[in-house]
């Protein structure tokens, strides 16, 4: 499955600069995190930067079910992920930096947010919605940076 998940980070790209990619954020995420999806198949999710970074910032979480890509996170990239992990059968807990208004992007002043994506109906749901803060949207002159798959 590494040549699938290489080739849907390659090809997710940001809407207004198609030039910008993803890729995994660091050597530990190389490896995916794959649960059960207590059904007989498995949900795997990966998380990943933006590809060239040069701030490390851009992050979006990719998730499978088999070898059937389902999407994003979101639609549009967080500033930083910090982690993914299993949290139990058919959910992923994902932890997410979280910014105020005018917080520097080296140091999000709010408390990290986790949120759950769990398994259902053939999807896979936030237990919450994911904060502005998550996206620097705290900020009312930021804007969203959207992704799509090309």
């Amino acid at each position: 499955m590494s040549s699938e998940i290489s080739q849907i980070l390659s090809r997710t790209v940001e809407t207004a600069d198609p030039s910008e990619s993803f890729a995994p954020s660091s050597p530990a995420d190389i490896a995916p995190v794959t649960v059960s999806d207590g059904q007989g198949g498995t949900l795997t999710a990966v998380a990943a930067i933006r590809n060239p970074s040069a701030d490390g910032h851009g992050a979006l979480v990719f998730f499978w079910h088999d070898s059937e890509f389902l999407g994003w996170d979101g639609g549009q990239e967080a500033m930083t992920t910090y982690r993914v992990v299993a949290s139990g059968p058919g959910a992923f807990a994902v932890t997410y930096a979280n910014y105020a208004a005018n917080d520097a992007l080296c140091c999000p002043s709010l408390a990290p947010v986790t949120i759950i994506y769990r398994w259902d109906r053939g999807r896979l749901q936030p237990n919450e919605p994911v904060p502005p803060g998550v996206y620097a949207l705290n900020d009312p002159y930021a804007h969203p940076v959207t992704v799509e798959l090309h």
